[in-house]
């Protein structure tokens, strides 16, 4: 397939009923989208998708919010006790429901394409995996090769889209797993045989409160500089799995590296 690999710098403010994407450097060209366009197509056609990382902390989100918008949603799960025991159901009931959970290791290349296979035809694959260490061992093992492993399983199936949940901070890449990220990304783009959305969103809140929470405990806090050298807008879960989900079928974020944000004005560590 011919496609254009040349993704245009994006910064893109998300609300919670519209996205309002700034496209750099044509300042001029500003548009609003509505999601409700996007999600009534998907009512219409429920194609299937398959969520790679499923039982993270957007991964769930992504996983009903897939199930909402009407996609036949299948939910990798390494791992099948821990959503369908009592303490796994509680925890994950309210994401999955509705949802098909699928057991398998997306670390075992073979496997994943069996599983691929089976489930017949698949139009897209949206992965919020991520290494939990963020060391060189496992952020290429998971942040690259498991996610590498997606996209093969995705070309052997002719998949068509691939969307990536990245990060804003690989722009900068110091960490191991911001390098393994970029390496995909690269394998991403390179590839022609499926389009591609990749999302490379700022701090979720979770992590913003969860600093927060150190220093109300009285904990030591490294504050770089005067507190107002680095800032970020953070963004909310289910903002950010809205916008993965409206990836598969908006034609403006197709073969794209897409910067994703808050709705809020930037926050100092200070502030």
């Amino acid at each position: 397939k011919s496609q254009s690999t040349n993704p245009r710098n994006t910064v893109i403010i998300m609300r919670t009923t519209a996205i309002i994407t700034y496209l750099v450097p044509s300042i001029g060209s500003i548009h609003a989208l509505s999601s409700s366009s996007v999600n009534n197509n998907s009512h219409n056609l429920k194609p299937t998708t398959v969520v790679a990382g499923a039982t993270g902390y957007i991964g769930k989100s992504v996983v009903r919010e897939a199930v909402r918008q009407g996609y036949r949603t299948v939910a990798l799960v390494r791992d099948l006790e821990k959503v369908s025991s009592p303490a796994g159901k509680a925890m994950y009931g309210q994401y999955f429901e509705g949802a098909e959970l699928v057991k398998c290791d997306v670390c075992d290349p073979e496997e994943l394409t069996k599983t691929m296979a089976s489930l017949g035809e698949v139009d897209s694959i949206i992965s919020c995996l991520a290494s939990r260490s963020g060391i060189k061992k496992d952020a290429y093992a998971i942040d690259y090769q498991a996610t590498y492993n997606c996209l093969e399983a995705g070309q052997a199936v002719n998949a068509r889209h691939f969307v990536l949940l990245s990060a804003f901070c690989v722009k900068n890449p110091w960490l191991q797993f911001q390098k393994a990220k970029l390496k995909f990304e690269a394998a991403l783009r390179k590839q022609e045989d499926l389009t591609y959305s990749i999302v490379r969103p700022t701090a979720f809140f979770k992590s913003v409160s969860g600093q927060l929470e150190v220093i109300q405990s009285g904990a030591p806090f490294v504050m770089f500089g005067d507190g107002e050298v680095t800032r970020c807008n953070p963004i909310a879960e289910a903002d950010l799995a809205t916008y993965l989900v409206d990836c598969i079928v908006d034609e403006e974020r197709k073969n794209k590296i897409l910067d994703l944000g808050g709705p809020d004005e930037p926050l100092t560590m200070k502030k």
